[in-house]
């Protein structure tokens, strides 16, 4: 097993606290200079939600992943991604593997996560996380689990 250090952690007690967060940071939405600089801009998010939704998967140690996982396709040009994960998949591990995703032509992006209980079924919030290069703000929720992983 590769080990995978965790960024500093931020931790917060709200998803609100988090977009509070999110808001300080400079205007992250790209604007786009032609069709083709479009183009390569979907490219680039298309190939972090790939590897995103890998890791997700692979956490799920072959049990459902369509229940334990839902990524959002869509991309809107703000350099960040966003999954939903069950709980039952959360760790310390995927929470570092998904910060050292954060680098090269994503090094810039980060990883929005949304952290749910009983995602196939009747889904209620746990936490979120937004996962940089070199930091996560995340929710008490979730620090006291992925904490408690290490």
């Amino acid at each position: 097993m590769t080990y995978h250090a965790l960024p500093p952690c931020i931790v917060v007690r709200s998803a609100t606290h988090i977009e509070i967060e999110l808001m300080k940071l400079p205007d992250r939405h790209t604007e786009f200079a032609s069709d083709e600089e479009e183009q390569l801009g979907e490219q680039t998010d298309y190939r972090l939600a790939e590897r995103v939704h890998e890791l997700a998967v692979a956490a799920c140690n072959d049990g459902h992943a369509e229940e334990l996982v839902y990524t959002n396709w869509d991309w809107f040009g703000s350099r960040s991604r966003s999954i939903v994960i069950d709980e039952r998949i959360l760790s310390r591990e995927l929470v570092a593997k998904l910060a050292a995703l954060l680098h090269g032509e994503h090094a810039d992006w980060f990883i929005y996560l949304d952290v749910q209980r009983s995602l196939a079924k009747v889904p209620q919030e746990l936490g979120v996380a937004a996962i940089f290069r070199d930091k996560i703000t995340l929710e008490r929720s979730l620090h006291e689990r992925v904490d408690a992983a290490a």
